[in-house]
């Protein structure tokens, strides 16, 4: 993780490798299977109005709700898990601050 972590490579003296990873950026998905694509498309429809940065950012961010977990990692274990987080759009659609 820490060949991944900006502030080690500055401090390390490695700038040029520091910039390299900016301008190459990471990969970001939404979902990594039915489960949690089928979360993604309800955060977009329901949350997001379909933008795409808001949805990756959301299905990538752990969540107290689920114990540390993403909301991908959450789908994808189980049709509960699928539920778990579709229920937690529901509430946050609703204005429930979580």
């Amino acid at each position: 993780m820490n060949e991944l972590n900006l502030a080690v490579l500055l401090e390390s003296g490695r700038t040029s490798e520091a910039r390299k990873m900016l301008q190459n950026g990471v990969q970001v998905v939404g979902g990594i299977g039915a489960r949690s694509t089928q979360a993604a498309i309800e955060a977009a429809t329901r949350l997001y109005a379909g933008d795409l940065i808001s949805t990756l950012l959301f299905m990538n961010k752990s969540h107290p709700w689920l114990d540390g977990q993403t909301p991908i990692e959450r789908a994808e274990q189980s049709d509960e898990g699928l539920e778990f987080v579709i229920d937690m759009i529901g509430a946050i659609e609703s204005g429930v601050y979580i």
